[in-house]
């Protein structure tokens, strides 16, 4: 197993959970910026999951999730909700202009429960596969 910076993987995941419970909060760009955040952090901790554990390169944001749920990481059916939201992203980098805030924030309202539950997943992953994410942190010398 490679090195896994295990205080950015808890920043990652603690930010997240903090994400997921300000989606019904925000209003037009603030809620673009969640949203936005909410796939980008995710995809950032499988990809840390997925080269700590050396697992087979992913070809796309949802390959990344496609490999969590693989690995076992998260369920298939959490996966694929998670996923549904993934479209989002391309509006939100490529077409800002012309977003649509009410379907955003309903998308991301239906799934910010799995968007939270993602870092207990996490962790219950670790523990499932008898690693302790404090066994990830790096000697500073």
């Amino acid at each position: 197993m490679y090195f896994v910076d295990k205080e950015l993987l808890i920043k990652r995941l603690d930010y997240i959970e903090e994400l997921s419970h300000e989606v019904e909060n925000q209003d037009g760009y603030a809620l673009e910026r969640v949203c936005h955040m909410l796939i980008e952090v995710t995809v950032d901790v499988g990809n840390m999951i997925i080269d700590g554990f050396i697992l087979r390169d992913p070809g796309s944001y949802s390959d990344v999730m496609d490999i969590m749920a693989l690995e076992g990481v998260m369920s298939e059916e959490n996966k694929n909700k998670i996923v549904e939201t993934f479209e989002w992203r391309q509006k939100l980098q490529r077409e800002y202009t012309n977003i649509d805030h009410q379907s955003l924030k309903e998308d991301f309202i239906k799934v910010q429960e799995l968007y939270a539950q993602f870092k207990k997943d996490v962790y219950d992953f670790f523990e499932n596969e008898n690693q302790s994410i404090t066994a990830f942190k790096a000697d500073k010398n």
